[in-house]
């Protein structure tokens, strides 16, 4: 091999010399490169119920459209909540409003709370009994339904039973009465049903609440709980959110409406029509039951899953949680049907729209 000359080396110093000079005095070296811009995340949580719609529909598209994460914990209505009133989470999904005493922990920590309906639900009458497995629904009433819970009615060939469905071979079964041991927006929307329906519950347990003491029955955790204890024990009556009967293919009931004029099998029509009939009773603050509604096509045992949030929100994502909020209320609405829930009617999405432009920045 020959030796390289001290000229052929001093040419290739130069040369490289050069082009160094080129690249770092190059316009585009002193051209910031493009960062790839952080994922915005919302921290939300709540209801299981809401869970399903924002895992399975809202949460991807709105990624994909905004950019924005909504990272969601599924610990129920009341966690929820008291996440949110503590901070963790930027918007609470409950379908129990927040009763005065958390209005006033919320206004002493962070302010005024906004009430954001974003559907409507039902709570079901899930059974399962092996000789009615492939028979239609069977029908309830308010009344049989309270005896149920109540512990008087112990067999589902009761009398009262028989007379609702005269056309149904009803076993000499016993009825295991499956309720919720948590606390739940669930548990509330059910027993606020009760309370309005059966003179008897309201006398003998009274007011309705996220979590009671039970006449009877024994307390599975979460709407899952409840379904699967239901699923695997024949003779068991439970009430889940109209999404969980799903579990196991599971069947739910009939529920007399409030005129008795029919008995209906909770589809999101039905549900509808409990909210349609009395949009002008609905205060300001947006809260409101659905339990007991009069109108022929309504079911009795319906309710809303609220968003709840500060009105004044930290700079740092209140437009998040309000462009978050609108969009639900908007576009996200067109997948409630098919998750087993029913959409809001124009003419609250209306008022949404008005209760969303009162968000605030706070520092």
């Amino acid at each position: 091999m020959k030796n390289i000359s001290v000229p052929f080396l001093a040419v290739i110093v130069l040369v490289g010399i050069g082009l160094g000079g080129l690249i770092y005095y190059s316009p585009a070296f002193f051209v910031e490169r493009e960062k790839t811009p952080a994922v915005v995340h919302l921290q939300t949580g709540g209801t299981s119920v809401a869970a399903a719609i924002l895992e399975n529909r809202w949460r991807r598209l709105y990624r994909e459209e905004k950019g924005v994460e909504i990272d969601y914990d599924s610990t129920g209505s009341t966690e929820g909540v008291q996440q949110m009133i503590g901070g963790k989470y930027a918007v609470g999904f409950t379908h129990a409003a927040l009763t005065d005493e958390l209005k006033k922990t919320a206004m002493a920590q962070g302010g005024e709370v906004l009430h954001i309906p974003v559907v409507v639900c039902a709570v079901v009458p899930i059974y399962h009994v092996d000789e009615l497995m492939d028979k239609s629904p069977l029908k309830f009433t308010g009344e049989v339904l309270a005896d149920i819970y109540l512990g008087k009615i112990k067999k589902w060939n009761d009398p009262a039973l028989k007379r609702l469905n005269e056309s149904v071979e009803l076993p000499d079964t016993d009825i295991s009465v499956i309720h919720r041991e948590d606390s739940s927006g669930t548990t509330f929307i059910f027993t606020d049903y009760l309370h309005g329906a059966s003179e008897t519950w309201r006398n003998e347990v009274g007011a309705p609440g996220n979590k009671i003491k039970w006449p009877a029955g024994v307390g599975k955790p979460r709407n899952v709980g409840v379904a699967d204890h239901v699923h695997r024990t024949n003779g068991a009556i439970g009430y889940v959110d109209l999404i969980f009967a799903g579990y196991g293919q599971l069947q739910y009931g009939a529920v007399q409406n409030k005129d008795h004029t029919a008995f209906i099998h909770a589809e999101a029509e039905n549900m509808t029509a409990a909210l349609k009939g009395h949009l002008s009773d609905i205060t300001d603050d947006l809260t409101f039951s659905l339990t007991n509604k009069s109108g022929k096509d309504a079911y009795p045992i319906c309710g809303c899953v609220w968003a709840v949030c500060y009105k004044g929100q930290p700079a740092s994502h209140a437009k998040h949680v309000s462009d978050f909020l609108h969009w639900i209320t908007h576009d996200g609405q067109q997948f409630a049907k098919e998750m087993t829930y029913a959409p809001l009617p124009d003419e609250l999405v209306r008022r949404v729209d008005e209760r969303l432009k009162t968000i605030t920045t706070v520092q």
